[in-house]
């Protein structure tokens, strides 16, 4: 009886310590893999990644570039940021050196563009292209320091985030 009961227990702590492996990894890793992982038009999973897992990914040490991870979580670096609000729904926001903010989803749809005085601007009038340039000439040199995962778990990743990225 003793026997069956130590073998339980060993077989259970295994487990937990392989799940809390794979989810850590995944953690870690969120941006190595998303670079990776098939996406629809338009979808940018590596900077949703980068934001959403900032605690767990590597933070280079880059002149210039700051990282908050105390609340929300954003890369900052002199008049420009780029980050996270949650609501009812997380919420992605890059601020530029005019102090003008755009606010995307998660599939990164622009949501709307709010100008320095706090007016709504018309988001048919913004080249959300040029955005998009914008807030990945921020990250990428963070994006570019992640480095390849010692346990490659990519299937793994795209099982749980393909849907998001379609």
């Amino acid at each position: 009886m003793k026997k069956i009961i130590w073998r339980t227990i060993l077989v259970v702590l295994l487990g937990i310590i392989l799940v809390g492996y794979v989810k850590i990894n995944l953690k870690s890793n969120a941006v190595y893999y998303a670079k990776n992982m098939p996406r629809g038009e338009g979808q940018e999973p590596e900077l949703i990644m980068l934001i959403d897992n900032l605690w767990w990914v590597y933070n280079p040490d880059i002149e210039g570039l700051k990282y908050d991870i105390d609340g929300t979580q954003d890369i900052v670096y002199e008049n420009k940021y780029f980050g996270n609000i949650y609501a009812d729904e997380t919420e992605y926001i890059y601020t530029d050196e005019n102090n003008i903010s755009y606010r995307f989803n998660h599939r990164f749809e622009l949501l709307h563009v709010i100008d320095e005085k706090y007016k709504k601007v018309d988001i048919n009038s913004v080249d959300k292209n040029k955005i998009v340039l914008e807030i990945k000439s921020l990250a990428q040199p963070v994006i570019d320091k992640q480095s390849e995962p010692l346990i490659n778990l990519q299937w793994i990743f795209n099982l749980v985030y393909q849907d998001d990225f379609k």
